[in-house]
């Protein structure tokens, strides 16, 4: 059994674990992979085999692709389907997954090191821009031979894999941040759901005037920039930004540090975070939804799964989810955490582990592990499967809203070596401004002075 986790750990939790699970191989017995085919067969998309990735002649047959993995429910359900590709290619594929907390340190060891032991490897958006130099190859003409059409692709997905004019990796796991709400709350006070940050206060303050409910759960705490991860969405509502064109901190304009004010006065004017906000990280603050003691979150997507558990304390059926608000005349936008796979550049099975990339980044395979009865995973990484009424229909149009926030978002983060100290600073900044010990303009206009030198010092 492969023991993965159902959800990733969140999109910077910084650990120090170090345990690593070692390397698995993911063969199954041949009963076990028809009875999945079967399975996938009985909801009427097992037919449609991603053959188009698959290079005829086998030309890599007894190669072997090691490929390191983070750990979560969508690698397993990868591992599961690698029997059919091993037989259409002859290519033995390799997973081996390692934990959130110890794979950045541990693909930073391979790359130090200049090893070929993996072919590939998944890494997170802001850890990419030093591997493009060190580890990973540009892929860009093998995905142009092979006919891959990368307008499949949200923008906002495919930008964290360009870099340097050319193309480093292809989007495999894809995070977007909705609004989660409680539907039975809100249809009882007769309140429609939110469409700006101005009906969230407005709603939030007849949620609490009429229920014991906290209104909304929003985390300010300093943990790995979780404080600033639905803030950019006020930024860019409001018509500012983390950077300017020129690359200078800009969300100290007057756009920003409205934006800034109203993000917290969410919590500090208006009261209606669950108490302990200040200090609240991203697990705490969905916690308090799960656990039924907030009427709405803004989240990652893939706390869905977290409702649908026994041990929820709000039924699926009762939740609803909306693009996060805007600002009135602005569409809404969506923060988005997104890994890669990359191929290492001292691989020596390079046409292989581009073989098995191509295969395993088709909509089909991704498809297949979405509607598949067995699997819960909800990551979409492709236009087609966002807006696939199969796919909606089994999580309630939730991709739909996706697709909505992803047509209206350019891009996240800026991917530029410096975004991670320029995190670091803002999210004290923010977390000052929370807990009282500054106002938004000291704050803001100290952490822009800050940042400012780290972009001069590159």
């Amino acid at each position: 059994m492969l023991a993965f986790a159902v959800n990733d750990a969140g999109k910077l939790a910084r650990t120090r674990r170090t345990k690593r699970i070692g390397g698995f191989m993911t063969h199954l017995s041949r009963r076990t992979a028809l009875a999945g085919a079967a399975a996938l067969a009985a909801t009427g998309f097992a037919a449609r085999p991603a053959r188009a990735a698959i290079t005829p002649g086998k030309p890599f047959a007894g190669q072997t692709v090691n490929v390191m993995v983070v750990r979560a429910s969508q690698y397993a359900a990868q591992a599961k389907r690698l029997p059919e590709f091993e037989a259409a290619t002859g290519i033995k594929v390799n997973f081996i997954d390692v934990p959130f907390g110890s794979l950045r340190e541990k693909v930073t060891a391979e790359m130090v090191a200049g090893s070929s032991d993996f072919d590939l490897a998944t890494v997170m958006d802001v850890w990419i821009p030093p591997l493009v130099d060190n580890y990973f190859a540009p892929i860009g003409a093998d995905m142009k031979a092979r006919g891959v059409d990368l307008a499949r692709y949200p923008h906002a997905f495919l930008y964290t894999s360009q870099y340097k004019n050319d193309l480093y990796g292809l989007p495999t796991r894809c995070h977007i941040q909705l609004l989660f709400y409680r539907k039975d709350v809100l249809g009882e006070l007769g309140l429609a759901v939110p469409k700006t940050w101005e009906d969230v206060v407005q709603s939030g303050l007849k949620i609490q005037e009429k229920t014991k409910l906290s209104a909304i759960a929003i985390p300010y705490g300093r943990l790995a920039g979780q404080n600033l991860m639905v803030w950019y969405n006020f930024l860019w509502g409001a018509g500012s930004d983390i950077f300017d064109e020129k690359m200078q901190p800009m969300f100290n304009n007057a756009a920003g540090m409205r934006a800034t004010q109203d993000y917290v006065d969410i919590l500090l004017k208006y009261k209606l975070c669950p108490p302990g906000s200040a200090s609240f990280n991203e697990g705490d603050a969905t916690g308090t939804m799960v656990r039924g003691d907030s009427a709405m979150n803004p989240c990652w997507w893939h706390i869905y799964n977290r409702f649908a558990m026994k041990d929820s304390g709000v039924p699926l059926d009762k939740v609803g989810f909306t693009p996060l608000p805007t600002y009135a005349g602005h569409k809404p936008t969506t923060y988005t955490n997104t890994w890669i796979y990359g191929v290492n550049k001292n691989t020596k099975v390079r046409g292989a582990a581009i073989e098995f990339l191509d295969w395993v980044s088709n909509p089909a395979i991704e498809r297949s592990i979405l509607l598949d009865p067995a699997e819960n995973d909800v990551v979409a990484t492709q236009w087609s499967n966002l807006r696939d009424p199969q796919v909606n229909a089994r999580f309630h149009d939730m991709h739909a809203n996706a697709a909505e926030a992803l047509e209206n978002t350019k891009q996240s983060i800026p991917n530029i070596p410096q975004f991670l100290p320029a995190v670091d600073v803002m999210e004290v900044a923010m977390n000052n401004i929370a807990t009282g010990q500054a106002s938004v303009a000291d704050a803001m206009n100290g952490a822009a002075a800050q940042v400012a030198r780290i972009m001069r010092r590159g």
